[in-house]
């Protein structure tokens, strides 16, 4: 054979050749990465199994709640009981101390009939009541007279208990005139042969003499 020949043999066999060995070649990198995963699978999942592990041992289940006291309960009967006894006591605790006190009267308001329905006018001692006026300094000074008019009200007693002014002229006269029927005493008016409470309208005149 001639080189030339030997030289396509050779080619026609090293062709076949090579894409053999390129061809196993990439099934062996193929089967060198599917088991590379398969190997890094395996190692992440034992990881991750290494890792639940610890954390089921680090997990400390909390603490249980503290047991709430148990109070006793009081029936509520027995309670109303307890109360309804307690206010019977104080009620008669009450009566008691109320009976012994003194009792005190009230007075009664005192009803002053009008003075057209009485029988007969209360005396009115009007010496007294002159020897007690005391004339206005300011009235004194100008040269007045005046009259004032007071309603009286007096009691089936004779006292006067209360005096109203009805006129006063000013310059102090009011002022004079009630000051001079402090404590005095009248014959009390009477209605149907009884005394009674009057209101009396009655006029105090001062003049200059």
């Amino acid at each position: 054979m001639t080189s030339s020949n030997r030289l396509l043999v050779l080619q026609r066999f090293i062709k076949p050749i090579i894409l053999l060995c390129v061809l196993l070649l990439h099934i062996a990198a193929l089967v060198l990465v599917k088991f590379h995963n398969q190997v890094q699978a395996q190692q992440e999942e034992e990881s991750y199994e290494i890792l639940k592990l610890v954390d089921v041992e680090e997990f400390v289940p909390p603490p249980p709640p503290p047991k709430e006291e148990i109070k006793e309960v009081i029936p509520e009967e027995t309670v109303q009981t307890a109360v309804s006894e307690t206010v019977l006591v104080t009620e008669e605790e009450i009566i008691e101390s109320v009976e012994d006190e003194p009792r005190t009267a009230v007075p009664q308001e005192i009803e002053y009939v009008p003075q057209h329905k009485i029988s007969t006018i209360p005396e009115i001692p009007t010496k007294q009541i002159l020897e007690n006026i005391v004339y206005p300094a300011m009235a004194l000074r100008q040269g007045l007279e005046g009259v004032v008019y007071l309603e009286l009200f007096i009691d089936h007693e004779g006292t006067i208990r209360k005096i109203e002014v009805l006129k006063d002229p000013g310059f102090g006269f009011a002022e004079a005139a009630i000051d001079a029927l402090k404590d005095v005493v009248c014959v009390p008016a009477t209605a149907n042969g009884k005394t009674v409470a009057v209101r009396f309208r009655y006029p105090v005149r001062f003049t200059l003499k």
